[in-house]
């Protein structure tokens, strides 16, 4: 018993990671689409799909270590995204960006 418990726990999922990452860029003529810094010169791209719209500046609290649907929050306020990349270089999201908005 106490060896199926064992296994059991290996496969429960961990906490999420959250992290506090500032909103350097909004595009409203392009979709949703808004620009993460997550630190060392890193970026995620996330679409805004409802709830708060973020602004340049505010700082978002989510986990931006993989793809997918997951609400954030900013200044204590609930947003839904979707992450459509993470641990881009700025060329990578400028070059996504341009992809996306033709």
């Amino acid at each position: 018993m106490r060896r199926l418990a064992l296994v059991l726990l290996l496969f429960l999922p961990g906490p999420a990671f959250a992290a506090d990452a500032p909103v350097v860029l909004v595009t409203v003529d392009c979709h949703d689409y808004f620009v993460v810094d997550l630190g060392g010169k890193r970026y995620a791209l996330v679409e805004w799909y409802g709830g708060y719209r973020p602004e340049k500046g505010d700082v978002v609290s989510g986990d931006f270590s993989h793809f997918g649907a997951q609400d954030v929050e900013v200044k204590g306020r609930r947003l839904r995204v979707y992450v459509e990349d993470y641990d881009l270089s700025q060329d990578a999201i400028n070059d996504k960006l341009n992809d996306k908005c033709r």
